[in-house]
């Protein structure tokens, strides 16, 4: 099957069984699931489809969205936005590994002390609150993104003894949270209303 590549790499929310969001997948890696049967799409109606019902329901479903069809010499259909495993029980990840990355994502590129944008790798640091030099772990809960002004004024003190107040209190995130800072207000809007209904999502 032909296809701009663009499209097959774009990002499909996948559930279990129950409905809970278990991980996302690419749109190339959904349409084999739908091929071999072991998946449906699910649309935020709550409809679902296998693959020969979503190629007639995509019709209905575009709403503008023409640019997102996979097309081939005999097939057209809407580039899914969430699919549902058939088969599949296992429970959503709960707990995300503590990187860098992840860390950034969850401050959401912002400078916890002064609300700064700290997108320029050279203006980003990462603030232990309690210095590790006086026995701060490196934590969720202690660990903050930071910009290198503040991070210099802090120095090796608290927050209060250097007289300043983080934005809010830091812990550890979901991972539903944290994939939906790194996608399209389009595609969030989607995925929200699986999120949601789940009670997984946390803003």
């Amino acid at each position: 099957m032909s296809s701009n590549g663009s499209i097959l790499s774009e990002k499909v929310l996948v559930l279990n069984r129950s409905y809970q969001a278990v991980q996302i997948t690419t749109v190339q890696r959904a349409i084999c699931h739908l091929v071999k049967g072991t998946a449906k799409v699910i649309t935020p109606d709550w409809t679902t489809h296998t693959l020969e019902e979503w190629i007639l329901a995509s019709q209905f479903y575009a709403n503008g969205n023409g640019h997102r069809f996979i097309r081939s010499p005999n097939l057209s259909f809407l580039a899914p936005d969430a699919i549902y495993l058939t088969t599949y029980d296992r429970l959503p990840r709960v707990e995300v590994v503590f990187s860098r990355a992840n860390l950034m994502m969850r401050d959401r590129y912002t400078c916890q002390y002064c609300g700064k944008s700290v997108k320029n790798p050279k203006d980003r640091t990462i603030d232990h609150i309690i210095p590790r030099s006086r026995g701060g772990k490196t934590t969720w809960e202690n660990v903050v993104l930071c910009c290198r002004k503040c991070n210099i004024k802090k120095g090796n003190r608290t927050p209060e003894e250097a007289g300043m107040k983080l934005l809010s209190k830091p812990k550890a995130p979901r991972w539903e949270s944290l994939i939906m800072e790194d996608f399209p207000k389009e595609k969030q809007k989607v995925w929200r209303h699986f999120l949601d209904f789940a009670g997984l999502i946390e803003f």
